[in-house]
């Protein structure tokens, strides 16, 4: 089985409990793990094989830890010695390694943006090396936490979890839980909401009472003449082809000429009608006589 090293950061000083739970996976893959969690040499190796062992085994962890954490590991032969002096540089249980983590989960808050699982990553570390140090926070308490980490923006969500939560307990795996899909649900309900944005605004401008086409073309008229004259009205920004005085004119004038021919074609068909009943008449009074 091969190991996925490239996972595997460097220790420089500041990330031993991270570092040291993936070095010792490794150890555990690469099969390297006896010579740094056992303290007899097994009865199938002979002393000289054991000590190059723990002479290879010194060599790949110094792969792995920077130049300023090399300078106090450098000629070291024996790999549970190699551990223990990294362990004893860098987890101390001393007072000032613990409140400088209590500090830094004290300050830790969540930016809203960022990925909720790199929040997630670093309380867990502090809360992992605080452990290691001996001390330990309930479950209800990392999860209360959890929860006061975040901004005010979630204050919402805070306060939905908290009266929904059964017997006002909530663990950390509930807070993680409910943490991760609230963060789904806003990346859901913000893409959804730009969508409605957009959909609203091509309404408005769809049923928005806007400048008609031919206003449109007016305008662009209006701006293309802007310098002529017109030979009708005499007035500027138009043409005698677009003047708006002309094209009334000329419509009063064909109402005027249709309602004239339709009083003569009504007078013709008078004339007419009473031509036709006196000669009528005329005929009836010879064949009477």
């Amino acid at each position: 089985m091969e190991a996925n090293t490239s996972r595997i950061v460097n220790l420089n000083g500041s990330n031993y409990h991270v570092w040291k739970g993936k070095m010792e996976d490794l150890l555990y893959v690469k099969d390297y793990y006896m010579p740094v969690f056992n303290t007899d040499k097994p009865g199938d190796k002979t002393d000289e094989e054991w000590n190059i062992l723990h002479r290879k085994v010194c060599g790949y962890i110094r792969q792995w830890v920077d130049d300023n954490v090399l300078n106090h590991i450098s000629g070291e032969t024996h790999a549970r010695t190699l551990w223990n002096k990294l362990e004893e540089l860098y987890a101390r249980k001393t007072g000032n390694n613990k409140l400088f983590l209590i500090k830094q989960l004290i300050n830790l808050k969540y930016n809203d943006g960022t990925p909720v699982s790199d929040h997630l990553n670093v309380f867990q570390g502090i809360i992992n090396q605080l452990a290691g140090m001996g001390i330990k926070f309930e479950d209800e308490v990392q999860g209360l936490w959890l929860l006061g980490t975040l901004p005010d923006s979630w204050e919402t969500f805070r306060t939905s979890l908290s009266n929904s939560a059964a017997n006002g307990i909530i663990t950390m795996e509930m807070a993680k839980g409910s943490v991760l899909n609230e963060e789904m649900r806003r990346k859901s309900q913000g893409s959804s909401s730009h969508s409605d944005v957009l959909v609203t605004e091509s309404r408005g401008r769809g049923q928005s009472r806007g400048p008609s086409n031919k206003e449109k073309h007016r305008s662009k008229s209006r701006g293309k003449f802007a310098d002529y004259e017109c030979h009708h009205c005499g007035r500027k920004g138009h043409t005698i082809k677009f003047c708006r005085q002309l094209k009334k004119e000329k419509k009063k004038a064909d109402y005027n000429n249709k309602k004239n021919n339709h009083k003569k074609d009504d007078g013709g068909n008078d004339t007419a009608e009473v031509n036709t009943a006196t000669e009528e008449f005329f005929i009836l009074v010879l064949l009477v006589m």
